[in-house]
């Protein structure tokens, strides 16, 4: 006997790590297409945006309204994106915040704590007036 999915079950489904973006979608709309009650286009976007992690609910909320597909592609490029390095994914942003504040002893939050204190730096003397990121022009008067 297999059960049929209701808009609870479709909450509940979650991304595999093995799942690309699009395995996923695909997957979680035929589950969605057999939901008894039909459920509009409109609902199901909703609700598919509303199961995915911070990263992609962020970046898929303003195509809320638009056709499934659209959130599809959209999506597909979100991942792109973070697996170039383009987006940085929450969970890595979280990770990274977690390992500063622990003051990992490492070589790398070392690292990360130079780069911190060249940026203050950089900030301080701009504000100072004696940074030029460009060679300021020389203006001559004629008499």
């Amino acid at each position: 006997m297999e059960l049929i999915p209701n808009e609870k079950s479709l909450t509940n489904m979650n991304k595999k790590s093995t799942d690309t973006f699009r395995e996923y979608a695909i997957r979680w709309r035929e589950q969605a297409a057999r939901v008894k009650s039909s459920i509009k286009e409109s609902k199901i976007v909703e609700v598919f945006i509303q199961v995915q992690d911070e990263t992609y609910y962020q970046h898929l909320l303003p195509a809320l309204g638009k056709p499934f597909i659209e959130i599809l592609k959209i999506g597909e490029m979100l991942e792109d994106g973070i697996k170039t390095g383009r987006i940085v994914s929450f969970a890595t942003l979280k990770a990274t915040t977690q390992a500063i504040q622990k003051g990992s002893g490492s070589v790398r939050g070392k690292k990360y704590e130079e780069d911190a204190s060249v940026i203050v730096v950089g900030q301080q003397a701009r504000e100072r007036g004696s940074y030029h990121r460009y060679p300021q022009a020389q203006t001559q008067a004629y008499a």
